[in-house]
Parts: structure tokens; sequence; C-alpha cells
């Protein structure tokens, strides 16, 4: 028996091992089947991960590559923007250069071309005086005057648009009473306006603006001009006055004449349009008044405006800055005083050729047609004239000079670069003598030069009449 059950024993123990060694082999399995698994799926992973990688790698060389041509791109984007910034450049030193040229063509347009006018209107002067009493003379003198005028009045009006055109214009603005501006405007259009058949009415405030007085009274003489030249005749009425506006000075020129229809209000300030002129005569103008009046408010920053109705006239308005100034004292003058005022003025300046009878005058002139015709006029005056061409001659003959001139007359434009600035010096180094200068240059820097310097100035074609005047006014004082 105990043999028996030592033969069963070992078997039992096999058994259990066996199946041990069965599960051990069903896990390992199992395990190695996972990791087969696991392997396929990291096999599967890292492929995904490679062709990540690829397209990554491609996606990265083709933005590498659009980087590259971006660089291009903006490369040549910088290369054409400087190109452009020296063209903008080149054009901007062409447009400058055009400019200057422009500015000096006005220069000696203005000066070249008023030289022979000047001597033209000396000349027909000088002629108006000496034919006497013939009709059929006097009637030529006359209209070859008139020519002349025109011809004047059309060259400056076309120089100074052309001025205006390059902005060749200075502005000076300052505070000023316009009262005596109106009233000298008064006294220079009441002639053409009673010769129109026009009574010219003008109305101070007493206000103070702040603008350009010397473009405000061109702006003023247009507008004047045109609307006695237009809106008057056959007793009609021509108003210059001024009106109260917030913060500005409302100044407004009226007629009474045929109107503007509202078709025609923005044509008039073109170059060269005028209403009622089909046939071009040049007794109604050029129509250059009104498109210098818009340039230069618009220049000056003014509000210009119209209001019309046909047949029953017209009112041009232009508006300017009030500026604050103390009263003015010649205010505070009675009506009766200011009218002994006038009258005494009016007195004094009747006769100016007699106040210049026996005096004597230097004349300082390089152009020999307007030399000679300024001596003949001078002495028609009773005056007596020294002329020189040159500075030269001046300073060679200055020195054996005996008598002190009342007054020396000179261009401002003399050979060899010399201007009247030098003249006035050179003269002032032996004496204290008033001296006027005449230009044919417009520009601002001409009248404030000739202030400096403690001189008169007139621009050329001057007429007689303001010469008497303005030499009988500096010999006085």
């Amino acid at each position: 028996m105990p043999k028996h059950a030592d033969s069963d024993e070992p078997g039992k123990g096999e058994s259990a091992t066996s199946k041990a060694l069965r599960d051990s082999l069903e896990t390992l399995n199992r395990n190695l089947a996972e990791g087969v698994r696991t392997a396929e799926r990291l096999q599967r992973d890292a492929g995904r991960l490679v062709e990540e990688s690829a397209r990554l790698a491609a996606e990265l060389f083709e933005q590498r590559r659009a980087m590259e041509l971006l660089r291009d791109r903006l490369h040549r984007a910088e290369d054409r923007r400087a190109a452009r910034e020296e063209e903008l450049r080149r054009a901007h030193e062409t447009a400058e250069r055009a400019d200057r040229a422009k500015a000096r063509f006005l220069t000696a347009a203005s000066h070249d071309l008023r030289q022979p006018i000047q001597a033209a209107a000396l000349y027909a002067h000088i002629l108006r005086g000496a034919i006497g009493s013939n009709p059929s003379a006097r009637e030529a003198a006359d209209l070859l005057q008139a020519s002349i005028d025109n011809l004047s009045g059309m060259l400056s009006g076309l120089l100074d648009l052309a001025r205006l055109e390059a902005g060749a214009v200075d502005v000076a603005v300052t505070e000023f009473r316009p009262d005596a501006l109106m009233r000298r405007l008064a006294q220079e259009f009441r002639e053409s306006a009673t010769t129109e058949g026009t009574s010219l009415h003008v109305y101070p405030c007493g206000l103070a603006v702040r603008t350009d007085p010397r473009l405000l009274e061109r702006i003023l003489t247009h507008l004047l001009s045109n609307a006695i030249r237009h809106g008057g005749g056959n007793g009609r009425r021509v108003l210059l006055g001024c009106r109260r506006r917030p913060g500005a000075l409302e100044f407004q020129v009226w007629d009474d004449g045929r109107g503007i229809p509202p078709d025609a209000r923005a044509a008039i300030f073109e170059e060269f349009h005028q209403l009622d002129n089909p046939e071009r005569s040049a007794a109604k103008g050029f129509g250059l008044g009104l498109p210098l009046v818009a340039r230069m408010a618009r220049l000056l920053g003014l509000t210009l405006d119209l209001r019309s109705q046909v047949g029953r006239g017209t009112v041009f308005m232009v508006t300017v800055p009030r500026a604050a100034l103390p009263p003015d004292p010649d205010r505070r003058l009675t009506a009766a005083a200011r009218a002994m005022a006038a009258a005494a003025t009016s007195v004094a300046a009747a006769s100016p050729t007699d106040r210049m009878r026996g005096r004597r005058v230097l004349l300082v002139e390089d152009d020999e047609r307007v030399r000679h015709a300024m001596t003949m006029l001078l002495k028609r005056w009773g005056v007596q004239v020294i002329a020189v061409g040159s500075v030269e001659e001046l300073a060679a003959r200055l020195p054996r000079m005996r008598s002190r001139p009342h007054v020396v007359l000179a261009d401002h434009r003399l050979p060899g670069g010399q201007t009247g600035r030098t003249v006035a010096e050179l003269v002032r180094s032996r004496w204290d003598v008033p001296v006027v200068i005449i230009t044919g240059d417009t520009a601002p820097e001409r009248l404030r030069e000739a202030r400096s310097i403690g001189c008169r100035l007139l621009h050329k074609p001057v007429e007689p009449a303001d010469l008497a005047t303005t030499l009988g006014d500096v010999m006085d004082s």
C-alpha cells in the first residue's frame, strides 16, 4: 500500500507544474501578442511620424521658398521705392528750378516790358501838352494815351496773374484800419466813375482788420474798377462800404447794373471771360480783374462771395478777419475839422508841378528812352535836371556838383548789378537828400527794401500825375 501511495504523488506534482507552466506560457504569449500589437502600433505611429515629418519638411521647404520669393519681392519693391523717391526728388528739383526760372522770367518781363511802356507814356504826356488846341491832334494824342493805358493795364494783369500762379507773391499780414485805404480808392476812382456817368459812394467804418493791406487794396481796386466799368453808367451808383460780422469785417462793392445770371457766376472768375464784351473791346477791360481777385482772396484765406439779381445789380463781398486796435484818434475829429483837413490837402495837391518849379532833380536811369522822356517831362515842369545813366557816371559827376539836388529819382535796376539803393547810399554820403526809386519789379521785397532805407517807391509805368505828386511831397518834406 505505501508503495502505491508513493507512485501517486509525483504525478500529482507534475500536473501542477504543467499547469503553472502553461499559465506562464499563456501569459507570455499574451504579453508577446500585446508586445507585437504594441510594436505594430508603434511602427504605424513611427510611419505616421515619418510621414508627418516629411510633410512638415516639405511645408518648411515651401515656406522657405515662399520667404525667399517674398524677400526678393521686398528687395525689388525697395529698389522701386528708392527709384521712385529718386524720381520724386528729381521732379521736385525740376519743379523748383522751373519756379525759380519762372520767377526770374516774371521779374525780367516785369522790368523789360514796362520800360518801353514807361517811355511811351511819358512821351504821350509830353505830346498832349505840346499840341495845343488842335482838335485832331488832341484826339490822336488821347487815343494814343488810351492805347498805352490799355497795354499797361493788360501787362500788369498778366504779370500779376502769372506771379500768383507761380506762388511768387509774398504775403505780409498786419493789423490796420482800412478807412484811409477806402478814402484813397474813392479819390482815385472818382474821375473814372464820373466819366462813366456813375456816382461813387464810399462809407468807411473805423474798425481794424488783420490781413495784407497791399493785397486787400488790390482786391478792392479790381472790384471797384469792375463795378464802375460793367455795373455803372447812365446815372447809376457804385458803393464801397463795410459791415460788421462775427469776428470779421465784410467789405462790399455794390452796383445797380444789369446783374449777373446764375449760370454765369462761376465763369466770371475765369481768365479773359467777360459777359458783355463779345467784341473784346479794350475799353471794357480784359477779363483779368475778377480772376485776380479770386486768387488773391484765396492766397489771403479770405472769403469771396457775390449776390446778384438780373436787372437789379450785384454786390461782391470780401470777408476779412477783425483786429483789436485802440480807437483811432482821427475819428475824434469833428466833421468840420475833417472837411478843413481834406480841403487843405486838396489845395496842396491841386498843382504839384507849381511846387517843383525851379527845384533840382538828380535823375539816374540807364534806359536812354526813359531817361530822355523823363528829362523832357521834368523840364516842362520847370525843374532843373541832372541826368546820368549809371552809378559809375554818378560817382564821377557827384564831386563836381556844386548844388545839392532837392530829390534823387533813380531806377531800381542799373548796369553792373547796381540798384537804386546803391544810388541812395552814394548820394547820401555827401548830402541828406530824399530819394524816389522807380521800378518795374512788383515784388513786395522792393517796397520793404525802399522803406528800410527811407525811400519812396513808384512802380513803372508811372503816371506823370503820380510822379509830380510824389516829387512834390518829398521835396516839401
